[in-house]
């Protein structure tokens, strides 16, 4: 009776990078995938991107709050330069 094994071997993946930025992982230059993992790749991606865009949005708005908590005003609310 042979000795069978299943090897599971990541072909690609996304990663966020620090500059909010998505980098792919592959583990050739040049891969062929089947139908299902190049469905599987684009919604990593999707998933990924969507990351990205959220974590770019909550860090500007911590930055507006911080600017506008930060702004000298007038009691009528105004900009005081």
């Amino acid at each position: 009776m042979p000795i069978q094994e299943t090897i599971v071997i990541e072909l690609a993946a996304a990663q966020i990078t620090d500059d909010c930025r998505v980098e792919l992982r592959q583990e050739k230059k040049r891969t062929i995938y089947t139908a299902q993992q190049a469905r599987d790749l684009a919604l990593e991606l999707i998933e990924a991107a969507e990351k990205v865009d959220s974590e770019i949005a909550d860090d500007m708005t911590e930055r507006g709050l911080r600017l506008d908590s930060a702004t000298v005003r007038a009691d009528d609310g105004e900009v005081i330069l």
